[in-house]
Protein backbone atom coordinates (compact mmCIF):
# COMPACT_ATOMS: atom_id res chain seq x y z
CA UNK A 1 0.00 0.00 0.00
CA UNK A 2 1.84 3.07 -1.30
CA UNK A 3 1.18 6.60 -2.50
CA UNK A 4 0.72 5.17 -5.98
CA UNK A 5 -2.37 3.34 -4.74
CA UNK A 6 -3.96 5.54 -2.05
CA UNK A 7 -4.27 9.15 -0.95
CA UNK A 8 -2.43 10.28 2.17
CA UNK A 9 -5.47 10.18 4.45
CA UNK A 10 -6.20 6.54 3.60
CA UNK A 11 -2.52 5.60 3.87
CA UNK A 12 -2.20 7.37 7.24
CA UNK A 13 -5.42 5.85 8.62
CA UNK A 14 -4.08 2.41 7.75
CA UNK A 15 -0.74 3.25 9.35
CA UNK A 16 -2.46 4.41 12.53
CA UNK A 17 -4.48 1.20 12.77
CA UNK A 18 -1.41 -0.97 12.20
CA UNK A 19 0.53 0.86 14.92
CA UNK A 20 -2.40 0.65 17.32
CA UNK A 21 -2.71 -3.06 16.69
CA UNK A 22 1.03 -3.74 16.89
CA UNK A 23 2.09 -1.44 19.71
CA UNK A 24 -1.12 -0.37 21.43
CA UNK A 25 -0.34 3.28 20.69
CA UNK A 26 -2.60 5.80 18.98
CA UNK A 27 -0.21 7.25 16.41
CA UNK A 28 -1.28 10.71 15.24
CA UNK A 29 1.88 12.46 14.00
CA UNK A 30 1.12 12.92 10.31
CA UNK A 31 4.04 15.29 9.77
CA UNK A 32 6.59 12.68 10.84
CA UNK A 33 5.53 10.24 8.10
CA UNK A 34 4.51 12.59 5.29
CA UNK A 35 7.89 12.17 3.58
CA UNK A 36 7.60 8.37 3.82
CA UNK A 37 4.29 8.61 1.98
CA UNK A 38 5.58 11.06 -0.62
CA UNK A 39 8.61 8.90 -1.41
CA UNK A 40 6.34 5.90 -2.02
CA UNK A 41 7.19 3.79 1.01
CA UNK A 42 4.90 0.91 1.81
CA UNK A 43 2.65 1.58 4.80
CA UNK A 44 3.47 -1.81 6.33
CA UNK A 45 7.22 -1.10 6.32
CA UNK A 46 6.70 2.27 7.99
CA UNK A 47 4.35 0.75 10.55
CA UNK A 48 6.87 -1.98 11.39
CA UNK A 49 9.53 0.66 12.09
CA UNK A 50 7.20 2.69 14.32
CA UNK A 51 6.05 -0.41 16.20
CA UNK A 52 9.68 -1.39 16.79
CA UNK A 53 10.39 2.10 18.19
CA UNK A 54 7.56 1.66 20.68
CA UNK A 55 8.85 -1.77 21.63
CA UNK A 56 5.97 -3.68 20.10
CA UNK A 57 6.20 -6.76 17.96
CA UNK A 58 6.88 -6.47 14.23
Amino acid sequence: MTSDDFDFDTWFDTLSLLVLDGAGVEFQDQDSVRNDYETGRNVHDVADEIIAEYGGEE
